[in-house]
């Protein structure tokens, strides 16, 4: 009796695993595209559980073995391959899969404007989003959905107030100046200076003193963790996770892994907090202070706040890393691109001589830097922090005319818009910065087509302190030095966990004179 139960309860285990089996990767994809089919949506044939995934992969590794021949800024075909191969085959809007989430390529401005403002309640990340984020960071602000969102949105905000980082820009010139004479000793040796590794290092000691009160020495092994070492383990973890999620909850070595780092993690964190705290509690400080931490603190410390010690710690890991990598990866592309093109960059130089003379930027002044901001503009429209953005439609919804299913995701193509001819003209692939010199509204025929940071209820909560941060950061470059493109620089801007220069960027650096009048 008890083998012949036994044996019952394998077979209904069996046949609910296959009927799983059969409805999500066989049913439910064919189901989808037959609505999509009726639309007019078509696409490339999903393989059986990986979707398009591991041949979008395969592509990306193959790409980030070969230069490009030229200094060109042409890059949607390395950096999207599947958008650039699909979207010439199907139109602007096709369907792909990724392992088993179906996912609508849109490039339309107004698809997107309506997706991310009017009916942004319509759509959220998807499972598989939260999955990675909540894997990497945590659950902070990036990857909370719903009411929880809200509440952690509506509490670091007010870190990021226009005239709170205005505030912050003597601290942003005094970590700066720290560099920029570091710079000057190392030219000594060698004029060239590889720069992408020189503005992590100084967006992390910025995002240290402003949010959290520290130092980036004290939050190095923070940045080591949150940049290289979890980052390492994504290809072993994704190997196995898109097949069966539930992979992740047990005890593999990698797993093992990943959860030491967010151990150590916490614990680093916990001590940065609890210096803060143990300041109040003696004396030293008679308030945590406004910065993001002194925010956070303040809440989590509230008696009849929702927000918990976990939750702070998670939100610290958030800002820790999207805070200076954002504006890392700006200033990089930035002056690669400068040093590409030295006539922008004269340009730009007389600019920050006429508005700040010999004085290092302020609040004031960085206001009046519109060259400046246009050429930040057109690079992040050239090489934007996020390439793609998915959002989940969690109810049936319709997009001016294009119907939406539930649970499909729709994949809004960031780079695709940014470099797209019909919204930006025949220079699309060139960098131009005096397509804003009237402002973002007026550099294209869609005001909607330049997303960099998002749009919508969900915009980028740090996207002024980034600018502005950029802004102080670059004008005090260009008034200590002039810089060209190394002949060792190899032009390979590729996906690596984000848009990365594979090489990195190497300068050759010249001092120009310690703020030298023009």
């Amino acid at each position: 009796m008890e083998a012949q139960w036994i044996l019952s309860a394998c077979i209904a285990l069996f046949t609910a695993a296959l009927w799983r089996f059969m409805t999500v990767y066989w049913w439910r994809p064919r189901a989808i595209a037959a609505q999509l089919k009726k639309q007019g949506i078509r696409g490339p044939p999903p393989t059986l559980m990986a979707g398009q995934m591991l041949e979008i992969r395969k592509t990306m590794a193959a790409i980030r073995d070969h230069d490009m021949e030229t200094f060109s800024q042409d890059i949607v075909h390395r950096v999207q391959p599947g958008f650039h191969k699909w979207n010439n085959q199907y139109g602007k809007r096709f369907v792909y899969w990724w392992g088993t989430e179906p996912r609508i390529s849109v490039s339309e401005p107004e698809i997107v404007r309506e997706a991310l403002s009017k009916k942004f309640s319509h759509f959220e990340k998807s499972d598989m989003s939260v999955w990675f984020l909540t894997m990497f960071l945590g659950r902070g602000l990036v990857s909370v959905t719903g009411e929880e969102w809200s509440h952690h949105r509506r509490l670091v905000a007010p870190a990021f107030f226009h005239e709170r980082i205005k505030q912050m820009t003597g601290t942003i010139a005094t970590c700066a100046s720290v560099m920029l004479d570091r710079w000057e000793a190392m030219m000594q040796q060698n004029p060239e200076i590889e720069i992408s590794a020189e503005a992590r290092k100084l967006t992390g000691d910025v995002i240290s003193h402003t949010a959290f009160g520290t130092s980036y020495l004290k939050g190095q092994r923070v940045f080591v963790i949150l940049t290289k070492e979890i980052p390492d383990l994504f290809p072993i973890l994704f190997r196995f996770s898109w097949i069966l999620p539930g992979v992740r909850f047990l005890p593999l070595p990698v797993n093992l892994k990943l959860w030491k780092f967010h151990q150590e993690l916490d614990s680093l964190i916990t001590g940065i907090i609890d210096e803060r705290r143990e300041s109040v509690k003696c004396g030293r400080s008679d308030s945590y202070g406004n910065d993001l931490l002194g925010l956070m603190l303040k809440e989590c410390d509230s008696s009849n706040s929702k927000f918990t010690n976990k939750d702070l710690i998670e939100e610290c890991k958030t800002f820790y890393f999207a805070g200076h990598e954002t504006t890392a990866s700006l200033l990089t592309w930035t002056l690669m691109l400068l040093g590409g093109y030295p006539e922008w960059q004269d340009r730009a130089r007389a600019e920050v001589h006429e508005v700040c003379g010999t004085e290092t930027p302020d609040g004031e002044n960085v206001s009046k830097l519109k060259l400046i901001g246009a050429i930040l503009y057109e690079t992040l429209r050239l090489y934007p922090p996020a390439v793609e953005m998915t959002r989940e439609c969690m109810v049936e919804t319709w997009l001016q005319d294009l119907h939406v299913p539930k649970g499909v995701t729709l994949a809004f193509q960031v780079i695709g818009m940014h470099h797209d001819k019909e919204l930006w003209g025949e220079d699309a692939t060139e960098f131009n910065p005096d397509r804003f010199k009237d402002g973002i509204s007026n550099a294209c025929k869609h005001p909607n087509a330049f997303i960099p940071f998002s749009l919508g209820p969900r915009v980028c909560v740090g996207q002024s302190f980034a600018m502005i941060e950029a802004k102080v950061i670059l004008a005090m470059i260009l008034q200590r030095f002039s810089f060209r493109l190394s002949p060792n620089y190899r032009h390979n801007p590729a996906m690596k966990f984000g848009l990365k220069p594979i090489h990195g960027v190497p300068l050759v650096l010249e001092t120009v004179g310690r703020f030298q009048e023009s």
